[in-house]
């Protein structure tokens, strides 16, 4: 079957590549692809399917005889926020979200958010993170004490990610397998609005930190995938700001240095301590007491120095445990929203069991257990 040349050549710009790009990933000829794009010749079946699989589509779009837009995924670890040449992990994330953003946009389920988390203008300033994640806190409704209490970061987790979700916001959980996006946060076509976290080399507390970064992209609607490690632009600042006063703001860094008896300090064991305590990754707390004048910019240099990559090691990883209960598992990855929505999609008969598990991989076995819970 002949391929649409301008098909082919949306899908490689909308995915932030170029044809040499393409050819490397996929192992399809460079000129072969320029051919295919121009009409002048048909690729084979056997590197359609590779460059398919390069640019995460499905066959069908490829195949589509005119362009599928895809979703715009913004690279904001840039100094100016554009389309990039992600690679493939991150593709993949982006491609799920697109699949399942069109199949339940085809649904007559709702999937919209609740009004109080209509899109917020913003002026990008330091003043209005800090005044939104003061708002935020409050509406989240978890106290000084009671995240003093949980001293885990999971726990934190767990508490946020559920507020998020009962707004109407998807959040599941992703492997990238790379580090160079931690979240993603997207609204396609009619879609749930959607925040991928990436699990991979990444702690509780950082994924914690990143469940807040992404919530305020969604809050402000700026779309794309991020690093909260990478601080090039405006957008990025403000949503490590929001994120940062949100997880730990004034008072939980007070009081926890009184009720813990710490003393504020660049030393790597109260570091790691006093931000266990406080359920945060190190590299959030060392930058607020940096703000809040506990620790000097010069200190927080040296710290960081301490450290190859964006992100401390500190931060990576919660070390190995085991498999765990396998239910737990699958909800921590699709959250609960999601759940309620196929929930609803199979009981309303717009999906049936074998369409979900197409749709994201959740087995027919496990569906009914995680429905009826």
């Amino acid at each position: 079957m002949n391929l649409s040349g301008a098909t082919i050549a949306s899908l490689i710009e909308d995915r932030g590549l170029n044809i040499a790009t393409l050819a490397r990933r996929s192992n399809v000829q460079e000129e072969d692809i320029a051919n295919a794009i121009s009409n002048k010749t048909d690729l084979s079946e056997e590197d359609i399917t590779a460059i398919a699989d390069a640019l995460s589509v499905p066959l069908h779009v490829i195949y589509s005889p005119v362009p599928v837009k895809l979703f715009d995924a913004i690279d904001f670890r840039s100094k100016d926020p554009s389309k990039s040449a992600f690679s493939k992990g991150v593709l993949d994330a982006i491609s799920f979200t697109e699949k399942l953003s069109h199949t339940l946009a085809s649904t007559g389920i709702d999937l919209s958010v609740r009004k109080i988390a209509s899109a917020i203008k913003t002026d990008l300033s330091r003043e209005h993170a800090i005044g939104l994640a003061a708002d935020w806190r409050l509406n989240w409704g978890l106290s000084i004490d009671e995240q003093l209490e949980y001293q885990d970061a999971n726990k934190v987790y767990i508490s946020l990610r559920s507020f998020i979700e009962d707004l109407g916001v998807v959040v599941v959980h992703n492997s990238f397998k790379t580090d160079e996006a931690a979240g993603i946060y997207a609204h396609v076509d009619g879609g749930p609005h959607t925040i991928i976290i990436n699990t991979t080399q990444s702690s509780k507390a950082r994924k914690l930190f990143t469940l807040g970064h992404e919530f305020c992209h969604f809050l402000i609607r700026k779309q794309g995938a991020s690093n909260p490690s990478v601080l090039k632009n405006r957008v990025e600042r403000f949503c490590n700001k929001f994120s940062a006063h949100l997880l730990a703001p004034d008072q939980l860094i007070y009081k926890g240095l009184k009720v813990f008896g710490y003393r504020a300090s660049a030393n790597n064991n109260f570091i790691r301590l006093f931000a266990k305590k406080l359920g945060i990754s190190q590299e959030a707390l060392v930058r607020r007491l940096v703000e809040i004048g506990l620790l000097a910019q010069a200190e927080y240099i040296k710290w960081r120095s301490q450290f190859t990559g964006n992100v401390p090691p500190g931060d990576r990883s919660d070390g190995k445990g085991g498999r765990g209960d396998v239910l737990k598992n699958k909800r921590t990855q699709y959250g609960n929203q999601l759940l309620r929505l196929l929930k609803k999609a199979k009981s309303d008969g717009e999906l049936d069991e074998i369409d979900i598990y197409r749709l994201c991989g959740l087995k027919p076995k496990y569906q009914k257990q995680l429905f009826e819970a």
